[in-house]
């Protein structure tokens, strides 16, 4: 087939594309954190403040219009039915301007905000930065454990899959207990020397595993720095959503190298028979995602989120299995 034979000739030469993306995403989120702080936009969930919820078919566009004379950084969404005729409008904004909101409202509505007519959400700066800590713990816990699985999975030796659980069971223990309550460098030293040793560990023992998760790592951060780019504030929902996209990230991953690890036939036969079966398992997700993401786009915000990222991430994840895994293992197969 000419295509095999091009893609025998060129396969090593393609993972150029995948590892320019990655450092264009990487260098991006620098960017990002070295001008706000962070490297995420975050929302009221996650950075405290206040929402207020109001049964109204005023636009949301003549309301903001309206606010922004005298208020600075909140924001406005519309909730609607499924006929798209609009229910309530949800207006966030910091919680030392509650007050100024409250009356700002009530002055361009023309009557006083009680219980029957609006609903008001308060959370305090300080319980959401503990919460958002403990998310981002639990991102990095999931992730260093799937890379020990995947690792258990491929790689050879007993005696170095034991020590791994080892290492990842006092990892995970000090990330729960010591991470964020011990001095900041002193526990940033400890996190980057235990991280730095599995991966070492990894790579130096297991090229196949250190593919899956090299895969899995790209499809977070590419999916991280479009959601910043396209300025999607991300509340608790969407924390979540990367938890689950490490799971979406790995199955595919996953599934390739086993079938040609374990290949009968030839290493482009079981490439292309997993690749049949690994884009049909993403295609199906990706289509089920994009149907429910239809269905609540009007009146759920935070299933919008969690949606939206996913189906981002199961994009990316398309681009790295059949790009960069399937070179890597490809390569790796031919090599043995």
């Amino acid at each position: 087939m000419a295509f095999e034979k091009i893609y025998n000739k060129n396969y090593k030469k393609i993972l150029i594309l995948p590892a320019v993306l990655l450092a264009v995403s990487l260098i991006y989120l620098f960017v990002f954190y070295a001008q706000t702080g962070d490297i995420i936009n975050k929302d009221v969930s996650l950075t405290g403040g206040t929402t207020i919820t109001i049964s109204t078919d005023i636009s949301s566009v003549d309301l903001e219009a309206e606010l922004s004379k005298t208020l600075d950084d909140f924001s406005i969404s519309a909730v609607s039915d499924n006929a798209g005729n609009q229910l309530q409008l949800i207006i966030t904004i910091g919680e030392e301007r509650t007050s100024d909101l409250e009356a700002a409202l009530e002055d361009y509505l023309g009557f006083e905000l009680t219980n029957e007519n609006s609903s008001k959400e308060t959370t305090s700066s300080s319980l959401s930065s503990d919460f958002y800590k403990q998310l981002i713990v639990a991102v990095l816990l999931a992730f260093f454990w799937m890379a020990a699985v995947v690792f258990i999975i491929f790689a050879k030796g007993r005696k170095l899959k034991i020590w791994t659980i080892i290492l990842n069971v006092l990892f995970g223990f000090f990330m729960g207990n010591f991470f964020l309550s011990i001095n900041p460098i002193v526990s940033a030293v400890i996190f980057l020397a235990f991280a730095s040793f599995l991966i070492y560990t990894y790579v130096k023992n297991s090229i196949p595993a250190f593919a899956v998760m090299l895969s899995a790592f790209a499809d977070i951060v590419m999916t991280l720095a479009v959601v910043d780019l396209v300025g999607m504030k991300l509340s608790t929902a969407g924390i979540v959503a990367f938890l689950m996209l490490i799971g979406y990230s790995v199955d595919t991953d996953i599934l390739l190298t086993t079938r040609l690890l374990k290949k009968k036939e030839g290493i482009n036969s079981a490439l292309f028979g997993a690749f049949k079966t690994g884009t049909t398992m993403t295609l199906t997700s990706i289509i089920a995602i994009t149907a429910a993401l239809i269905a609540v786009y009007s009146f759920s915000s935070v299933l919008n989120q969690i949606f939206t990222i996913l189906l981002i991430g199961l994009g990316f994840d398309l681009f790295n299995t059949w790009i960069t895994n399937a070179s890597i293992i490809k390569w790796y197969s031919e090599t043995r």
